[in-house]
């Protein structure tokens, strides 16, 4: 049986719908990087900071391992490790999978496409910066420590942490730090060079923009080591901008990271009306992969959060009770959305598909007739997915990703289902 809207919920939607238009983005050339610019400007040292050690960043593994050694002496060690986290020192992650190569050193892939981005403004006005050194292993960290310590007493130990980080607990570990020198100018003569001067001008501006920030600026207390204007760290616009929000502020905007975002109007709506929290308190994380356990969730939710018959018993063998989605699956099923990914399992952690979701969206309206041919030439007409499509494009919920093309294969944004839940519910007849 097809499921229907429950009217409590079309009324307590109604509002919602009607506050669903935004006023329109003013017309800017890059209307975040705008944001960051104007949002930056006020930042404090400290600030900049916390926006590292609050940053989502992605190819990390967890820190919660047992630390590297230093000296290789335990008691010593961790000494070593108490003294450098009194001194503001902070446990860092290494990358969880592949890095890449830019100006030489390894990066996090998103790290180095920003670096190349601001080292080619850096040049279009006349400055030239290289990178000197970028990810660092706990193990190529130790060697540097032990070359320069010279003395294990706390004030021998404490001289040596305001010039080098207790290995695991440098930003370099993470590939998402880098040391920057221009032209000639040593390391410790950067901060008097006129790149230097660019890159700093309105606190921070330039750098800021590719999503760069000084990782240990002047000003902020208890970072572990003394000021090192040389060394700057990625973290992204999103993060720049996520730094101290406040998601009451603005009720058209719930979350930090949807600023430029095509679907920001989509994801505000989202939040009004209860379908989401957002992947965490203050962002909705737009641009994530969806999974098919998220896709159950949003859909479960838009139809009232209806309890699944208590005799209904799922056949799947991978989802457990007690978990998020457990409920939402079951409705699904029960409803004839989903018959899984075989009769034994629903693959709750798989990407979700644009076929896949546009499927989902085809039964719970009733599995009607498109009233119009298939328009994509990449949707053969005997994919299972085709007269959803079909029908998703009749109805406006998409228009592909291309006039031609709907990519059914794609992976499914976050933002992507906001939109066709939003339009789901505009433009579906019930």
């Amino acid at each position: 049986m097809a499921a229907r809207i429950p009217r409590l919920l079309r009324t307590l939607l109604g509002p919602a719908l009607a506050a669903a238009v935004l006023a329109p983005t003013p017309a800017a050339a890059n209307p975040k990087v705008d944001a960051v610019v104007e949002f930056g400007a006020a930042l404090a040292p400290e600030q900049m900071v916390r926006a590292f050690d609050e940053a989502r960043l992605p190819n990390l593994r967890t820190s919660d391992l047992e630390p590297p050694a230093v000296t290789g002496d335990a008691e010593l060690d961790e000494h070593i490790r108490d003294l450098g986290e009194a001194r503001g020192y902070v446990r860092r992650p290494e990358p969880s999978g592949a890095l890449t190569s830019a100006d030489g050193r390894l990066l996090q892939p998103s790290a180095a496409a920003a670096w190349e981005q601001l080292q080619a403004a850096a040049a279009a006005t006349g400055h030239s910066i290289d990178i000197t050194s970028g990810y660092r292993s706990a193990a190529s960290q130790r060697t540097i420590w032990l070359d320069r310590m010279f003395g294990t007493s706390d004030e021998a130990l404490d001289f040596l942490m305001q010039m080098v980080a207790v290995p695991g607990y440098s930003k370099h570990h993470t590939g998402y730090a880098i040391d920057l020198r221009s032209g000639a100018a040593t390391l410790y003569a950067f901060q008097d060079t006129a790149a230097y001067a660019w890159l700093s001008e309105n606190n921070f501006a330039n750098a800021l923009s590719y999503g760069w920030l000084p990782s240990y600026p002047v000003g902020a207390e208890n970072i572990g080591p003394s000021p090192e204007p040389w060394e700057f760290v990625y973290v992204g616009l999103d993060n720049i901008l996520c730094i101290d929000f406040d998601p009451k502020a603005d009720p058209n905007r719930p979350f930090c990271d949807t600023v430029g975002s095509t679907f920001a109007d989509d994801i505000a709506w989202l939040q009004r009306t209860g379908i989401t929290t957002g992947c965490d308190a203050i962002r909705f994380c737009t641009n994530d992969t969806a999974t098919r356990a998220e896709a159950a969730t949003f859909l479960w939710r838009l139809f009232g959060m209806v309890e699944p018959d208590p005799a209904f018993e799922l056949t799947f063998n991978d989802i457990a009770d007690g978990q998020y989605f457990t409920d939402p699956v079951r409705w699904m099923v029960d409803n004839g959305f989903t018959t899984g990914t075989t009769p034994t399992t629903f693959s709750p952690f798989d990407t979700l598909t644009r076929a896949q979701f546009v499927t989902f969206l085809w039964r719970a309206a009733g599995r009607p007739n498109p009233m119009s041919p298939l328009e994509f030439d990449d949707v053969d007409p005997e994919h299972y997915a085709s007269t959803a499509i079909a029908w998703a494009k009749f109805v406006g919920i998409t228009n592909g990703t291309s006039l031609s093309e709907f990519s059914p294969d794609a992976s499914t944004t976050r933002g992507q289902i906001a939109a066709f839940l939003h339009r789901f519910v505009d433009l579906v007849p019930r």
